[in-house]
């Protein structure tokens, strides 16, 4: 049976081990309020490991462990470890190479987040370092009143401009290098403004600021513009936010009142500022995200959000989103603390049409500013790093500036689908042995596709077929203004023709997902039809992936039951059937070979909750409780396990939260990638 689903809740699955870099991971879309699970004692993975987090399904890794890190400035260990800021990206050119803030000194890693080595005391926090937008292994950075350069591979450093002139100079903290890699704005002495000309080695023209008011930002555009950020308020020169061109001519005033703030593209190249809104002046936007056109001042608002909460924008190189992270002073963890988007890091995209949401950052405000998130994206907008303390000064005593870093790789994550979100499935790329085709099918290279490449097809007559063993299978593709219908079949039998049409496009889509099938050995095959909907330009039909899933029923060898378990028959279970308890200590142990499993059950307003452990250890304990009914909902996967035999243990704790009406946690059934 053919089953469409589409975007909303994911349900909650942790992962405490690394990540399989082939997995597809997930987020959320719509507007429901999701507190984290475990908040009050998830312990992050060690550095290095993934988890996913459980309310959205995004894979975060964790890249520095602070407290096992000497302090190579002082005594001791540090205290935190951290992105420097959200406007500045601390990756550089292809993503290989970042830069996380060690304290007072600077460290490089790898782009998988693996520590290198710390960078010369020179570059630290006061000095701005700065990556080149044209040397992937070239660092800029201020020392004093000069701009130096650092090749971060021979050690050498060189002198680009001594501003004599000046005692000093200085970026203010907040900007980044401008996207043709050859224009800094600076702020001299705290008074002077200046562009400077990295290809021309020319200083523009100066805004004298003495006497004008006092600033506190400053940002240079895609095109090569100024951005000041003013101290005062209201709608008079030297106030709020001002946009100047790159002799320091004034243009207009952008913003009455300041906010946090980075710059970027819209989706058609032009200029814009993306601003918070909490402090304007006329209430637009509410407490958000507005998307300010540098060409004439017009305002979006983008995304709202409840007025308890404050927020960081990073901006990557115009690919048409921005990435939003909130944090509040309050902790969220009382009644009525959560609300939606609390702690959250989300992808806005710029017009307006979506908002992704990616995870929970769990950063608490035991500090005064580390323990805020600052969420960075790369320039090219494929990976995101942020820092966060998650809450460890309360679980396990840490210092109160006490923060770490964590990176979430963008590229790897794809819409979460209703209903059956997060598979422990194996995943088979369109060039790998059990798929085959007939026909006319053209390859299609391009790293929007999983594995960086995918099929096509617009002939009747031409298939794909996967042949595979298991009891669900999806089927990944890419969906735009041209594709067409395709039939798809089972064994030889069909199933159902689905319409692959799209706009705006979507690469690595869920396309269509058959489950229920009957264990063992099956064939699904892909063709196209000929046909297309009266929208669509063409018929084409798109093979990117598949994912292939074995589903163990409750009731099957390899699970045991200990304690006072019951069995309910009814159709909406898998399988027909599920098995529940309330009592404390019941257990249900499941024994399998593989290297990731998922947890299947039934859940509604009287569920509570249960312990998670594999192979005796515990892992985590999973609150199933739900407003409403969801009969096989994913509960919990686990994966990047060792290959051979594991074992799944749940027990049942007797308990449930407070909106619970009963302490019910059921079993029916668990998925396996098939061996």
């Amino acid at each position: 049976m053919a089953t469409r689903l589409s975007r909303g809740l994911v349900i909650g699955s942790l992962l405490r081990l690394v990540c399989p870099s082939g997995w597809s991971f997930a987020y959320v879309s719509d507007a429901e309020v999701y507190a984290p699970l475990s908040y009050a004692y998830f312990v992050p993975p060690n550095v290095g490991g993934s988890y996913l987090d459980p309310a959205f399904g995004t894979a975060i890794t964790r890249i520095s462990d602070a407290r096992a890190t000497p302090n190579a400035a002082d005594t001791g260990t540090l205290p935190f470890i951290t992105p420097e800021y959200a406007t500045v990206s601390p990756f550089n050119g292809d993503d290989s190479l970042l830069l996380l803030q060690h304290v007072s000194y600077f460290a490089l890693y790898d782009g998988q987040g693996r520590y290198l080595r710390d960078l010369p005391f020179e570059i630290n926090a006061s000095s701005e370092p700065r990556w080149s937008r044209r040397d992937r292994e070239t660092l800029y950075f201020i020392s004093g009143n000069a701009l130096k350069r650092y090749d971060v591979t021979t050690g050498a450093t060189t002198v680009v401009r001594t501003f004599s002139e000046y005692s000093r100079v200085s970026g203010l903290g907040e900007e980044d290098l401008s996207e043709d890699g050859a224009h800094f704005a600076l702020a001299a002495d705290g008074g002077e403004i200046f562009v400077y000309d990295l290809d021309g080695r020319r200083k523009g023209k100066v805004l004298k600021t003495a006497g004008l008011g006092s600033f506190n930002d400053l940002l240079i555009t895609p095109d090569n513009n100024v951005i000041v950020g003013w101290l005062a308020q209201g709608t008079g020169r030297y106030r709020g936010v001002e946009l100047y061109d790159g002799d320091m001519n004034f243009l207009r005033q952008v913003s009455p009142a300041l906010g946090h703030m980075d710059v970027g593209r819209d989706t058609d190249g032009d200029e814009v500022l993306l601003l918070s809104t909490a402090a304007d002046l006329f209430g637009r936007c509410d407490n958000g995200v507005a998307k300010v056109r540098l060409s004439s001042g017009q305002w979006t608002c983008l995304i709202s959000f409840d007025w308890d909460l404050a927020l960081h924008v990073s901006a990557p190189d115009g690919n048409g989103w921005c990435v939003v992270s909130t944090y509040g002073a309050g902790d969220p963890s009382l009644p009525g603390g959560w609300r939606r988007s609390t702690s959250e890091i989300l992808e806005v995209r710029l017009d307006g049409s979506e908002v992704r949401r990616l995870a929970h950052h769990r950063s608490r405000p035991y500090s005064a500013y580390w323990w805020q998130p600052r969420a960075t994206v790369s320039r090219d907008g494929r990976k995101l790093a942020y820092g966060s303390n998650y809450g460890l000064q309360a679980i396990l005593g840490y210092p109160p500036d006490y923060t770490d870093a964590y990176l979430i790789d963008l590229d790897a994550i794809a819409p979460s689908p209703a209903g059956s979100q997060r598979w422990a499935a194996a995943r088979f790329e369109e060039v790998d042995p059990p798929v085959t085709y007939s026909g006319s099918w053209y390859p299609h290279l391009s790293a929007q596709h999983s594995g960086g490449s995918a099929v096509l097809a617009v002939d009747p007559g031409s298939g794909a077929a996967l042949a595979f063993t298991g009891t669900a299978v999806r089927w990944i593709g890419f969906r735009d203004e041209w594709s067409g219908i395709a039939r798809v079949s089972v064994d030889g039998a069909p199933q159902a023709e689905i319409d692959t049409y799209a706009s705006p496009a979507e690469a690595q889509a869920l396309v269509d997902t058959l489950d229920g099938l009957a264990p063992g050995p099956h064939v699904l095959t892909i063709e196209p039809s000929g046909n297309k909907n009266a929208a669509s330009r063409g018929g084409w039909i798109w093979i990117d992936a598949f994912d292939v899933v074995l589903r163990v029923e409750q009731d099957q060898p390899a699970v045991g039951f200990s304690g006072s378990w019951s069995t309910e028959i009814a159709p909406w279970h898998s399988g027909g059937s599920a098995a529940r308890t309330s009592t404390a200590g019941d257990q249900v142990i499941f024994t399998f070979a593989g290297t990731a499993v998922s947890w299947i059950a039934y859940r509604d307003s009287s569920c509570g909750t249960a312990r998670v452990a594999i192979d005796g250890i515990p892992r985590a304990e999973i609150d199933t409780y739900a407003p409403t009914l969801q009969p096989q909902a994913l509960m919990y996967t686990l994966s990047g396990l060792a290959p051979g035999v594991h074992t799944l243990t749940l027990e049942a704790t007797g308990t449930g939260n407070l909106s619970s009406e009963g302490a019910w946690v059921w079993v029916d059934g668990f998925e396996v990638p098939p061996s």
